[in-house]
């Protein structure tokens, strides 16, 4: 019950994330910081399949943005989610 709104919010980012391209937001960086924390709250929640989830949403953002500091952030979260749920040779670089 306490991770719909988080699971609705991933919904939402995940559709404004589905087509090529930069979407049309309003800030870039509140965005980032956005799905940084949905990453986050999975983690905490102790749910690293939906933080792997969210983190694949922001490296995509990240990308396509050229963030180059936030594609680095975003494959570390990857990793610890990798690990997390035991993949580590998918986790290797």
């Amino acid at each position: 019950a306490l991770s719909k709104p988080l699971d609705e919010a991933f919904s939402l980012w995940q559709q404004l994330l589905e087509n090529p391209g930069v979407p049309q937001i309003r800030s870039p960086e509140q965005t980032l910081s956005s799905l940084q924390l949905l990453g986050a709250l999975y983690r905490i929640r102790g749910k690293p399949l939906q933080a792997l989830g969210s983190s694949l949403l922001l490296l995509s953002l990240c990308r396509r943005l050229g963030d180059t500091v936030g594609t680095g952030g975003a494959l570390c979260q990857l990793t610890w989610a990798l690990l997390h749920l035991g993949c580590p040779q998918q986790a290797q670089v």
